[in-house]
């Protein structure tokens, strides 16, 4: 069974370059950052890989795991999880600690802008897509139901050293394009 094809806004959504927080408070109303939690934990095998590749080390094996829901007009719009070597919460990326429920992008596009290169976007294979739209319906209705769930990965380097981002777009991402404004 061949995938279905992206949609415009979508793939508009996938592709957007710098701060997608600021791109979702100008197109979506009451823009809010809602911590789900914060914690050192395992990450997965292709977080690693990842984050191995982009300069971490071969012997990362505890990380600090932020994930949070990016929300606008009431609704759950973004899941965003970054992933970093747990030692860098203290040094390079020790900004990250303090964060709270502002935007990742305050530290990623501040003064001290880190490298940010894109490893691309996809859609979710099946069975991770229903354990997350499960997780996340507990918290945020039923907006995760029904549409494939799309998403990219960005890694960001600071003094060499990578954080990893993957964003998940809800299906209401669809309703305006990333250039729109409320």
């Amino acid at each position: 069974m061949r995938a279905a094809p992206i949609d415009r806004t979508l793939r508009a959504w996938l592709q957007s370059p710098g701060s997608l927080s600021r791109r979702l408070a100008n197109a979506f109303g009451g823009f809010q950052v809602c911590v789900l939690s914060q914690r050192v934990a395992p990450a997965w095998p292709e977080e690693l890989a990842a984050l191995r590749r982009a300069g971490a080390g071969l012997r990362v094996q505890r990380c600090l795991v932020r994930e949070v829901m990016l929300w606008g007009d009431g609704q759950p719009l973004v899941h965003a999880r970054s992933v970093l070597p747990a030692v860098q919460a203290r040094l390079t990326w020790r900004a990250l600690r303090g964060l709270g429920s502002r935007p990742l992008a305050d530290l990623l596009f501040g003064l001290r802008a880190a490298h940010c290169q894109r490893l691309g976007q996809g859609r979710m294979v099946p069975c991770r897509a229903r354990r997350l739209a499960q997780r996340l319906e507990q918290s945020s209705d039923s907006a995760w139901r029904g549409a494939p769930l799309w998403f990219r990965r960005s890694v960001f380097t600071r003094r060499g050293v990578p954080l990893l981002v993957t964003e998940w777009f809800a299906p209401a991402v669809r309703q305006r394009p990333p250039g729109s404004s409320r």
